[in-house]
């Protein structure tokens, strides 16, 4: 017995909006619930496809029934069994497209167990279930039409055999209903005999001149039969036939009404009364008593409510007052008549929250905007002593986290924009020669140097170690990137498409988005002096590269998604598929941060807020929740951006309050940690100018940065704390460390560098052969890397 609701597409017929019930999965949302004593069924596309969810309403439970990566839609229960459609075997994305081969399949709650119903290579889809019977719509024989299955026989029937479609079947006791061409038609098993209930149609009378109701979303319970349909002169109702007395009625206020239900003397619809703006579907949940000819408006939330199921005195629906996207039903509400209580159901937040600290890092009444930050230091352009409007004396400033100190980087007073920093390089572009130069900046000998001396243009910097990227207009006009070594003083023409624009880089991988097969990422690899197409789709935007991952704004799907390729790997993933409009990925680690605008009403539309996917969980979580946000950057566990909330573009960070140090393999006994020293992950607290001797000290005539010293240091505790039992590695892996250190402090960074990478090496090797943990040994890798980062840089 089918006690849901599923909308039917008509070929050549126009529902209106707010009718439609069929649409892409949207991350969070729940559909086409149904209901069966205290179970309630619904499909949720939590994972990222549509499964099949049940919640039991007197234990308070919910299981996920299905956990296929396919998609599992449309379910219907009776008893302790659940029925769905399946496309695990082939089915297309839309089921409504002849190709592919979607199944029936059913799990019987009392043994667990799931059991495939059809294997026929056709479609077979909306199912539902009376008893040991379960019917749906079968297209094997080039058509649509009405099978069902015996469970206590094992025995498969066909039902109907025409060439007309038949469609959305439903059953109750030996009685099967389905529409055909608008038309009801209704099926005694008992009897074998078909029986037209409805007229046809007007608009396929098929010569019998008849100007009946177009109907759709057939249900029966019983005698009666509900519909949906829609008349002559386009009003939407909801109809009730009795079999037994060949009579029909009107349920309802006839104009918007639609996808009925019927249990015993209650009839449940959405009503569209309410909606005073077409555009923005209201439909509320509506019940009509026949026992007591009585209406009751069940739902008064002014957002969307539809799908209604009702059993007993339990009625529940798809509500759409929790979502942040059109299109997101986002929960399953019930009503108990017999309380007057509506209860939330599903309460599966669209978002988390990620854990930590935000920190406003400007107050000034301009605007700060496109920050970037590495260390400890943050950059921004800023307008607080010009006319943004004319673009007249844009400024770089910088911010110490650890000091709490702002500094103006550029007195002059023509336009700097685009600033980027890395070590203790601030590099930006820069119009004071009458067109845009790259600049850099150093903080610790407060020296400017001019890195571009073309006439053209150049701006959009980049920068990583000692290599400088941008973009390059020289080639009459045309744009290319171009890479200068601080090192060797020697400037690079990297592209030659004429098309290229947002460039990064991140060691010998450099990244933009090229337009010559329409917008594609492309990377250089400047150790093998190599070009590479990452991205084929036509639509692709914004890239940025961390170690071997590279990520980007796509807009293959129709929306901005977000989209990651692994070089180790050769694999592209979709990072968001919630298709919404996406903004500016950045990567750090294993994190990738965006803007993202996931406001329901797009009339309070702002810039939006910012997102975080954690790729070794497959997590994601949301940063702000001003909805004022705009591009992103981060560095290690800090998120930096701009953000309007105040009425201007002020500069925040949100620092991560996540346990970087992956949790220790139980090689040590309790109190073998007790003599561990623990070390600052930040580098802003690296370090001290109390006047207090540090373990370690750099002489005089090194850089006065301390940061690679105490992060190998707090490696090396690390490491000891945690191999107690492993003495031979621990030896090695911490000999290792003490000689980068050695190294370090007598300034010979070459050296220092390469027994890092020995003591990289050596952990992947444990790694491989399992001596330590995956965990472990990514962490001790990460660290080293990032003291690399460090000591290049400087």
């Amino acid at each position: 017995m089918k006690i849901d609701n599923r909308t039917v597409i008509f070929s050549g017929i126009f529902f209106v909006l707010f009718l439609m019930t069929i649409g892409n999965a949207t991350a969070g949302s729940e559909r086409n619930s149904v209901i069966y004593e205290d179970r309630i069924v619904w499909q949720d596309d939590s994972n990222g496809n549509w499964d099949i969810q049940m919640y039991n309403i007197s234990t308070s439970a919910k299981i996920q029934i299905t956990n296929d990566e396919a998609e599992q839609q449309n379910p219907d229960i009776y008893g302790d069994r659940i029925v769905w459609q399946d496309s695990r075997n082939g089915g297309s994305e839309n089921y409504w497209d002849p190709p592919g081969n979607w199944d029936i399949y059913m799990y019987d709650i009392s043994t667990q167990k799931e059991i495939q119903i059809t294997t026929n290579e056709s479609h077979q889809i909306n199912p539902a279930i009376y008893g040991d019977k379960i019917v749906w719509q079968d297209s094997r024989n080039g058509n649509q039409d009405i099978y069902l299955y015996d469970l206590s026989t094992s025995t498969e029937i066909r039902i109907t055999n025409n060439s007309y479609d038949q469609i959305e079947p439903d059953i109750y006791e030996d009685r099967i209903v389905w529409v055909e061409d608008g038309t009801i038609y209704m099926y005694n098993i008992s009897t074998s005999t078909e029986t037209r209930v409805t007229p046809y149609f007007w608009g396929a009378d098929r010569g019998s001149g008849e100007t009946g109701d177009l109907n759709y979303d057939a249900f029966i319970y019983g005698d009666r039969i509900v519909s949906s349909a829609e008349t002559i002169g386009s009003n939407y109702i909801v109809k009730l036939y009795d079999v037994s007395t060949s009579t029909e009625r009107i349920i309802g206020e006839a104009g918007y009404s639609g996808s009925p239900a019927i249990y015993e003397d209650k009839i449940v619809w959405k009503d569209g009364r309410n909606i005073f703006d077409v555009s923005r579907p209201n439909g509320d949940i509506f019940m009509y008593d026949l026992s007591t000819s009585k209406e009751t408006q069940i739902t008064t939330n002014t957002s969307n409510q539809e799908q209604p199921a009702i059993y007993g005195d339990r009625i529940v629906w798809a509500d759409e007052r929790n979502a942040e996207t059109y299109d997101d039903m986002s929960d399953i509400y019930m009503y108990d008549l017999s309380t007057s209580k509506e209860t939330r159901i599903t309460t599966v937040a669209e978002e988390k929250l990620a854990t930590g600290t935000e920190t406003r890092i400007t107050t000034n009444e301009g605007d700060q905007e496109l920050p970037s930050i590495y260390g400890d230091r943050i950059v921004w352009r800023d307008w607080r002593n010009g006319n943004q409007h004319d673009f007249e004396n844009g400024d770089i400033y910088m911010y110490s986290i650890s000091t709490s100190t702002e500094t103006q980087v550029t007195p002059n007073k023509s336009c700097q924009m685009n600033p980027n920093i890395y070590g203790d390089r601030v590099v930006w572009a820069d119009d004071r020669n009458g067109n845009w130069d790259i600049y850099m900046y150093e903080p610790s000998t407060s020296r400017e140097t001019q890195i571009t001396t073309n006439k053209s243009d150049q701006w959009d910097p980049a920068i990583y170690g000692d290599r400088i990227v941008w973009m390059d207009q020289r080639n009459e006009g045309y744009v290319d990137i171009y890479m200068y070594d601080l090192n060797t003083k020697k400037e690079t023409q990297i592209s030659t498409s004429g098309s290229a624009s947002s460039p990064e880089i991140y060691e010998d991988k450099i990244v933009w988005a090229d337009g010559r097969n329409g917008s594609n990422v492309y990377m250089y690899n400047l150790s093998t002096q190599k070009e590479t197409q990452i991205s084929s789709s036509g639509f692709a935007e914004q890239p940025a590269v961390y170690e071997d991952r590279i990520v980007w704004k796509d807009h293959r799907s129709g929306y901005w998604d977000i989209y990651m390729y692994d070089l180790s790997t050769a694999t592209e993933t979709r990072i968001t598929t919630r298709g919404e409009e996406t903004e500016g990925p950045a990567i750090y680690g294993d994190r990738i941060v965006w803007r993202e605008n996931r406001k329901l009403d797009k009339e309070k539309w702002g810039p939006g807020d910012i997102y975080m996917y954690n790729i070794s969980t497959a997590t994601e979580s949301k940063i702000s929740s001003t909805g004022s946000a705009n591009y992103p950057a981060i560095y290690e566990n800090r998120i930096v951006w701009q953000d309007s909330r105040n009425g201007n573009e002020d500069i925040y960070m949100f620092t991560l309050a996540l346990d970087e140090v992956p949790p220790v393999n139980g090689n040590e006994t309790e109190n073998d940690t007790d003599n561990c020293t623990e070390f600052p992950d930040n580098e802003s607290d690296a370090g001290t100018d109390d006047g207090t001797d540090d373990e370690t000290q750099t002489p005089d005539n090194c850089s006065s940065e301390l940061t690679p010293l105490y992060r190998t240091l707090a490696l090396k505790e690390y490491v000891e704390c945690t191999y107690k039992c492993q003495v031979k590695t621990k030896t090695e892996l911490a000999t290792l460390l003490d000689t980068s250190m050695c190294h370090y402090e007598n300034c010979d960074n070459a050296k220092a560098v390469s027994m890092l990478k020995s003591f990289i090496h050596l952990a992947e090797k444990m790694k491989a052969c399992k001596q330590i943990s995956a965990d472990e040994a990514d962490y001790m890798v990460r660290e080293a890397k990032k003291i690399i980062d460090q000591i290049e840089a400087n």
